[in-house]
C-alpha cells in the first residue's frame, strides 16, 4: 500500500473510533439527563423534569442519526440506545400523568 492509502485507512479508523467514543459518551449523558428528570419529579419540579426530558430526547434523535450514518455496526451503542428509548418512554408517561 502507498503512504496515502495507509493514511486514509488510519484516518477512517480514527474517525470510526472517535464516532464510537462520542456516541458512547453522549448516550451516557442522555441517560444521566433522564435520571435527573426523575429526581426533579420526586422533588415536584415538573418543569425542570420536562427540560431534562427534552434534552435527553433531542440527544436520542442525534444518536439515532449518527448511528444510521455509521458504516459499521455498533451493537453496544445500539443496546444503550434501546435502554435510553425505554427510559424516555417511561419518563414521558410519568410526566404526562402529572397534573399541569
Amino acid at each position: 500500500m502507498s503512504d496515502l492509502e495507509n493514511e486514509i485507512r488510519e484516518l477512517r479508523e480514527k474517525t470510526r473510533h472517535n464516532r464510537h467514543q462520542f456516541l458512547k459518551a453522549y448516550t451516557q449523558t442522555c441517560l444521566i439527563a433522564v435520571e435527573r428528570a426523575q429526581l426533579e419529579l420526586t422533588l415536584g419540579k415538573t418543569h425542570e423534569a420536562q427540560k431534562e426530558f427534552d434534552v435527553a430526547n433531542c440527544g436520542f434523535q442525534v444518536i439515532q442519526r449518527f448511528l444510521s450514518e455509521a458504516p459499521d455496526q455498533m451493537p453496544d451503542i445500539e443496546a444503550r440506545l434501546a435502554n435510553l428509548k425505554e427510559s424516555l418512554e417511561s419518563l414521558r408517561v410519568e410526566i404526562d400523568s402529572l397534573p399541569r
